[in-house]
């Protein structure tokens, strides 16, 4: 099976030669799908023509074709795609003369066949007289309305075409008489320039002249400070060409246009944003008007340092009132236990928040945050300094830990170094550098630091390169301005007892190198804090982490995580840790050891600290 495409002379030469015909040179091909066993025109010809000649029609099972018909031209107002039929004689199953009709306009040629189905044409038939325009009026209308063109040989016009290429075919004309076609401008058209052509394959177009066509405009609202669910009123200029409505965040609302097109009524929806809402035209022209709905700010959180389970954390804004549900950090549940009020909500710390962003949900597309809450660190750390030291303006530096006042070759990289002190804002700024004894900022820091009044604390981890610097160069100096120190801390180091790369998948595998005598957990104390380090599977969809013994069954103390001790941490976390009690002990000793099971994660490194 072959598909014909009017790409040369030589193409329809080859085609008529099988069929045994003789080429005309000026035949126009078709790009109908070949039917084996049907009817298929496969050419015909010659295009151009003149009204009352005849063309040859090539193709397949031809002596079952009853009628030839043509689009024919309208007198008046009614619907342009009607036909009629040419005569024709036909010499053989593969080839037809037919005669032209004198009332035939541009279009597709097409076969009634005796089973009662319609071969169309991919190609028009076109006529030879030329084309010209007079005049065309009104200069200025409606998309919708009618459009009137007058000249000579206008019927032979197989196509209109607005700007930016919007089409109507001659069989769609209203009217199409020599002088004068009718044509209804299509809702797609905008203001532009307009031209015709004859409708062939390769068609020239002819400049008509420059259309002003009326395009949707929005004026005004009426509310622009709307609450949800409130039915608001757009007003304006040619609305009814609106054929949709986006709110911000929702597309297709549903709308109802005023007769006369000057207003639209729309109600808002319950999950839009504050925003542009758009009105677009079949056109694809787009007017808008703005709107602030409610929605929900943050100004304060408090408190957001060292903040343990059972505290009290207060978030001050604005519409707070509105918010429906919050999600903590760590914590897989919607969290609905709250008390609001328009510019307030409280909340008690659960068992197993984590560090990081309270998100209140006001509704499925908008959200608001909190500060960011750092939760207490049983971490241990050891002190190696304290007092009170206060610094001004750059004119002091804390240099107890410098030149000889602590060995700093025996820390290793990796211990996190603290600075634990008091912001002086009565300045309104306050900053601190970790530098070296010339108070150079240590390797990888910031030369300068910025703390707020809400800072307790600040933390640099050592690398290499850092405690190289300080074995170097004069050990370590706490500068800047505006604050007061009042211990120094490093952490103690990690225990490692187990590192690697082990996916879990969705529970399809337990991580169990240290269950069933991999580990000897006889010789860690009750009171170590065990912690594991991950990555997130992204594969999975999900995050669940459970600490088992060597059944799978939850640590004691990390049964209030979740469901069966199911941690769900927020996927921007890499590590979680419990403090081993008695009863954790008990588990780890006496049954089976330790197995680290769930989903979506991928296990890294488990220490003792």
């Amino acid at each position: 099976m072959k598909i014909y495409r009017k790409i040369s002379v030589l193409a329809m030469a080859a085609l008529v030669g099988l069929a045994g015909f003789t080429s005309c040179s000026d035949d126009s091909l078709d790009t109908n799908q070949y039917n084996k066993s049907g009817v298929n025109i496969l050419g015909f010809g010659p295009m151009p023509i003149t009204r009352g000649e005849t063309m040859r029609v090539t193709g397949t099972n031809l002596n079952n074709v009853k009628e030839v018909l043509f689009p024919e031209g309208n007198q008046k107002l009614t619907p342009a795609t009607t036909f009629i039929n040419g005569s024709f004689q036909l010499k053989n199953s593969e080839e037809m003369i037919v005669t032209i009709p004198d009332q035939c306009v541009p279009g597709k040629l097409r076969l009634l066949t005796n089973d009662g189905k319609t071969i169309v044409s991919a190609s028009n038939i076109t006529f030879s007289e030329e084309i010209k325009v007079v005049s065309f009026s009104p200069s200025s209308i409606h998309p919708g309305d009618i459009l009137t063109i007058t000249g000579e040989y206008v019927w032979n016009i197989g196509q209109v075409v607005f700007y930016n290429h919007v089409i109507v075919n001659a069989e769609d004309f209203i009217k199409n008489t020599r002088n004068e076609i009718q044509v209804r401008v299509p809702m797609e058209a905008k203001t532009g320039d307009v031209t015709c052509n004859d409708g062939s394959d390769n068609p020239v177009n002819i400049a008509i002249g420059n259309l002003e066509i009326d395009a949707a405009q929005a004026t005004g609202v009426s509310n622009a400070n709307p609450e949800f669910g409130e039915t608001i009123t757009i007003t304006g200029e040619n609305l009814d060409l609106v054929t949709s409505i986006d709110f911000p965040a929702v597309e297709n609302v549903n709308f109802e246009t005023a007769a006369d097109g000057k207003s639209i009524t729309v109600q808002v929806p319950a999950n839009t944003i504050s925003g542009t809402v758009v009105l677009t035209s079949a056109s694809g022209l787009t007017t808008s008007v703005n709107i602030t709905v409610p929605l929900a700010t943050v100004s304060s959180t408090s408190p957001v340092k060292d903040v343990k389970a059972g505290q009290t954390i207060t978030i001050k804004g604005t519409n707070l009132d509105r918010i429906t549900h919050l999600t903590l950090p760590a914590i897989d549940a919607i969290w609905t236990d709250f008390t609001k009020t328009a510019t307030q909500i409280t909340f008690i710390v659960p068992e197993g928040m984590g560090d990081g962003k309270v998100i209140l949900v006001q509704h499925g597309n908008y959200s608001v945050e909190s500060d960011k809450i750092s939760m207490y660190s049983e971490a241990p750390e050891t002190v190696i300094w304290a007092g009170n030291f206060v610094i001004g303006n750059w004119n002091a530096g804390m240099q107890d830990l410098a030149w000889g006042g602590f060995d700093w070759s025996t820390v290793k990289a990796g211990q996190v170094l603290t600075v634990y002190l008091t912001p002086d804002m009565s300045e309104g700024w306050s900053q601190i550098r970790v530098g070296n004894g010339s108070w150079a900022a240590l390797p990888g820091t910031s030369d300068v630091n910025p703390l707020t009044g809400e800072d307790t604390k600040f933390s640099v981890t050592l690398t290499q390169a850092m405690i190289d610097e300080m074995v170097k160069n004069g050990g370590l100096v706490i500068c800047g301005a505006f604050f007061k120190i009042t211990k120094i801390t490093l952490s103690i180091l990690e225990n490692t007892i187990w590192s690697g790369s082990f996916k879990l998948g969705s529970w399809e595998a337990g991580m169990q190198e240290l269950a069933w005598g991999g580990y000897d957990w006889s010789k860690v104390k009750e009171g170590t804090t065990l912690k594991l380090y991950y990555e997130v599977d992204s594969s999975v969809g999900y995050i669940n982490i459970r600490f088992g013994n060597g059944s799978w069954v939850a640590l004691p103390s990390t049964k209030g995580w979740g469901q069966d001790g199911n941690a769900s941490p927020d996927p921007s976390e890499t590590s979680i840790k419990t403090v081993l009690t008695k009863d954790d002990m008990n588990e780890l000793i006496n049954n089976g050891g330790l197995v680290i099971c769930g989903a979506g994660i991928i296990v890294k490194k488990i220490v003792l600290l």
